[in-house]
């Protein structure tokens, strides 16, 4: 048998037992939904954007294994868990679970029922005894009781497992049996704020049958301040071993929300990060010993507190939506967390997705809650819509209009304060036999694709990229494996390395290639049909100032077909898109000039002949051009929509399949110069 020792739970700042230090930090003005005494010291509430409103929902366990807990404290005297099956004192194990006794959790150093701290240790470190009472506080603290602080979910049972002793030290074989008892009994969420750099196969495959189970399991990265793609920590690095994301990993920020000195990162192991620092909060009293004579303190640091406000958050998330699956309430953590202040996209990553914003994860679970499985019903006809969405430094509000540019709605499709652009695509991505909206952020924005209905309604969300990338994508739609539904493909704006990603609506990745290697421009993608049989191929164009002018055609699954080169006069890069044609099988591919060049559009066969070149706006116009076509007025061919990419107004331009003018209209302001982006269902 395995047995592994923690190292000490560290580095937290001695304990300030002085009432005298109980003041307002005054760092910024806080809305509390609780009267509370002390919540004016809770910094982090505002930092995490903990809910103005009271938990409502089920009641939900969270279970914290850790170095003891004050079981009499006045903030946690109700909000502890209670075995009902057990009888108290009657040295029975009434409930049959292998636990006599086991009213209010269990002791697993001691083998008892009473899951105290050891404070008859003189060598005993007062910050570990409080350790367990800490976070049982931050996360669950009675509120509107008069005392002390409430707890971000109040409304929660704290389960209460001790697997440390008084110095935080403890074994794996310990922390295995206290995470089966928190599962058979009933534990929504399952707290670790403990770490090792050894590991423990058997430690692993009980918190995989725990996630396995349904259980949330939280674990804190460790305060050791290393690289942990280099040197694992356990049990957050469980993940890179498993092969799958059992285990929420939290890292710590400060007050300037960038990462805490003293805790751990890296791009494996980090999911997510939270406050870690000047924490204050509950401590184990006793005012019979004058060391824990007073029942709240501060200031505490370490990733063990930032864990512990992510377990709280999905402990809310739990009892508000019961039917979450664990991978359901990570992936409603991060993709609705908040950008960390960290100067270098590098750094960014090694935080996981980002600071944990409670508020929006609760807006982002709803949608889970609700999506469930889609019913497919051809019966619905196309929208025969259009949508657009203006570029950097704009609100990220996209608008559907009709062919002659009349509003039939609009939406948000981030956050409203996001200012980095929309990328558009339209498409039957559920298979219900009506166009969705598809969106990717643009640079500055993590790489949330969105789906929505054509009312604005958010379907679906998904992370295309590493949750910390912020080098914004390109999203396209199109049936790439002939079932009769569409694919979502993923391009990187900036800085990527040339891959093409296509994914499901469940954000499930179906495929990937390179279409021209390993490069940093980016790619640009458009699904059509390229020869005589029914099935779809993939069409791919470099854009930035790249000057080969290559178009490469490739079948569903990134085998090379053929190339040809298009608006070979030009200094730049292209955009591409595809086009039904009168009377045709096959495609057309239609060509956009990328900034930095005269704004050509180039209409090329399926082979590669030029057909058509024509200007669609004025020849010093430099800023780049974006494309679409679709069949909007029901004929017989599709049209092609043209739209400025950057320092142009919001004109957009509508050509026959002769790239003869047939219309236009401006959706934004005339004198805006954001550039747009556009997309149509093409069928």
């Amino acid at each position: 048998m395995a047995v592994l020792f923690f190292r000490k739970i560290q580095p937290i700042i001695a304990l300030t037992v002085a009432f005298s230090l109980l003041c307002p930090s005054n760092l910024f003005a806080a809305s509390f939904p609780y009267k509370d005494p002390f919540m004016y010291e809770l910094w982090y509430w505002n930092a995490i954007h903990a809910p103005s409103a009271p938990q409502e929902g089920k009641e939900t366990i969270v279970a914290i294994l850790d170095a003891g807990f004050d079981l009499n404290h006045e903030d946690l005297l109700n909000q502890y868990w209670k075995n009902t099956a057990e009888v108290s004192g009657d040295h029975k194990d009434n409930d049959h679970n292998g636990y006599e006794d086991d009213v209010h959790g269990w002791d697993f150093v001691d083998d008892d029922p009473d899951p105290l701290p050891d404070i008859s240790d003189p060598q005993a470190d007062d910050t570990i005894v409080s350790h367990g009472t800490l976070l049982a506080g931050m996360i669950a603290a009675e509120a509107n009781n008069g005392r002390g602080v409430a707890g971000i979910a109040p409304k929660t049972k704290i389960m209460p497992l001790r697997i440390l002793d008084s110095h935080g030290k403890g074994n794996s074989e310990d922390e295995r049996n206290a995470i089966e008892y928190a599962v058979k009994n009933g534990a929504d969420v399952i707290n670790l704020s403990l770490t090792s750099t050894k590991t423990d196969v058997l430690l692993q495959k009980m918190i995989e049958w725990a996630s396995d189970q349904g259980v949330v399991v939280v674990a804190a990265i460790g305060n050791d301040g290393l690289d942990t793609d280099k040197t694992p920590t356990y049990p957050a690095c469980f993940d890179t071993r498993i092969g799958k994301n059992t285990v929420i990993g939290v890292a710590a920020t400060n007050q300037e929300g960038k990462k805490a000195d003293f805790s751990n990162d890296g791009t494996n192991c980090v999911d997510i990060s939270a406050p870690g620092v000047n924490i204050f909060g509950l401590v184990y009293h006793d005012v019979s010993k004058l060391l824990y004579s007073t029942a709240y303190g501060s200031p505490f640091e370490g990733t063990s507190m930032a864990a512990p406000l992510v377990t709280a958050a999905v402990a809310r998330l739990r009892s508000a939506y019961p039917t979450l699956t664990p991978n359901q309430i990570r992936l409603s953590l991060m993709l609705s967390a908040d950008s960390t202040k960290e100067i270098t996209s590098a750094a960014r990553q090694r935080l996981g997705a980002g600071i944990l914003n409670v508020n929006r994860a609760l807006e982002v679970a709803a949608v889970f809650a609700v999506g469930g499985a889609e019913q497919r019903d051809t019966s619905h006809q196309t929208s025969a819509s259009l949508v657009v969405a203006q570029g950097p430094g704009t609100p990220p509000l996209v608008k559907r209009l009709n062919q002659q540019g009349k509003e039939l709605g609009s939406f948000l499709a981030y956050d409203k304060n996001f200012r980095g652009g929309v990328h558009l695509a339209m498409g039957d991505v559920n298979g219900d036999g009506v166009e969705e909206i598809v969106t990717g952020a643009g640079t500055g924005g993590g790489p949330q694709v969105r789906v929505f209905d054509i009312y604005g309604k958010l379907l679906k969300q998904f992370f295309a990229l590493d949750p910390s990338d912020r080098h914004g994508i390109f999203v396209t739609t199109g049936d790439t494996n002939h079932d009769g539904i569409d694919e979502i493909l993923v391009t990187q704006e900036t800085d990527g390395n040339g891959q093409v990603r296509i994914f499901n609506q469940r954000g499930e990745m179906q495929g990937a290639f390179y279409p021209f290697g390993r490069v940093a421009l980016p790619v640009h993608v458009a699904v059509g049909n390229m020869d005589h049989d029914s099935e779809s191929e993939i069409v791919a164009t470099l854009g930035g100032n790249d000057k080969t002018h290559r178009v490469r055609i490739f079948d569903a699954n990134g085998r090379y077909i053929r190339e040809f080169k298009a608006l070979s006069f030009i200094k730049t890069g292209l955009r591409v898109t595809t086009m039904h044609v009168r009377g045709q099988k096959n495609d057309a591919i239609v060509i956009g000039a990328e900034k930095g060049s005269a704004p050509w559009l180039g209409v090329y066969s399926n082979l590669g002949e030029s057909l058509y070149t024509t200007l669609v706006y004025s020849a010093s116009y430099l800023g780049g051009v974006d494309l679409a076509s679709g069949n909007m007025d029901r004929n017989t061919t599709d049209e092609i929509y043209t739209v400025p990419i950057s320092k142009g107004g919001p004109h957009v331009r509508i050509f026959n399949e002769f790239t003869d003018p047939a219309g236009g209209f401006f959706p934004f302001e005339e004198k805006s110069r954001a550039g747009l982006s556009i997309a149509i269902w093409n069928p």
